[in-house]
């Protein structure tokens, strides 16, 4: 079946762009071209697994209905202020409620990352949201819409959403998980919570990288 195809071949993708990205950080670290590498081999990564999403392609029950290009780029673009209001909420609440920091551990390594080689933004804001939102948004979180409501299938999708991300700010990436769920589920385009995600990490470096 495609849906097997296409999850199984991303799923594989994704485990063999992780255990290469551990890799070039073991042989690269502590050179100038650490990041450069890094930045390759993302968007290489990012470019088969979009490659393999159209190859076995397939639509699962959000995608069913008819979606367009005008409406995939406004939920994108409105998305992505969406999510950043969304960001900004929960970062601030935590910071009241339980003192944490208003900018997170991943945000502020990618950052620093950014200030010593700006050539990763292309990873951050473009290999990034590719691989995440087929991963977490199309896979786990359409797929089991086949199986459960579609509101059980993005509490499950941002919880896997958080483990990934590890970094203490559990609530702001469960948040921001459920509005990229959201944007998929409405413009019923994956493309269009990439391009949110992209938004997000573009709009987020901007704000508090360049100074």
């Amino acid at each position: 079946m495609a849906i097997e195809k296409n999850s199984l071949s991303i799923l594989i993708s994704y485990l063999a762009l992780m255990i290469a990205q551990m890799l070039a950080q073991k042989l690269c670290w502590g050179t100038q071209m650490l990041y450069p590498v890094l930045t390759v081999i993302g968007l290489l990564g990012a470019l088969i697994i979009w490659k393999l999403n159209q190859k076995y392609s397939y639509q699962n029950i959000i995608e069913e209905k008819q979606s367009n290009l005008k409406k995939t780029i406004l939920w994108g673009l409105s998305g992505a202020l969406l999510v950043i209001l969304g960001q900004a909420a929960t970062l601030t609440l935590a910071h009241v409620l339980f003192h944490q920091s208003l900018i997170s551990q991943n945000t502020n390594a990618l950052i620093t990352v950014f200030h010593h080689s700006p050539i990763y933004l292309l990873d951050i804001v473009i290999a990034t949201p590719i691989v995440e939102e087929l991963i977490f948004r199309k896979i786990f979180f359409g797929n089991l819409t086949y199986y459960f409501k579609p509101w059980i299938a993005a509490i499950i999708s941002s919880f896997l959403f958080v483990i990934a991300h590890h970094d203490g700010h559990f609530l702001t990436y469960f948040v921001m998980g459920c509005i990229f769920e959201f944007i998929y589920y409405k413009a019923h385009d994956i493309r269009a919570s990439m391009i949110a995600h992209a938004g997000l990490n573009l709009i987020t470096l901007l704000l508090w990288g360049i100074h």
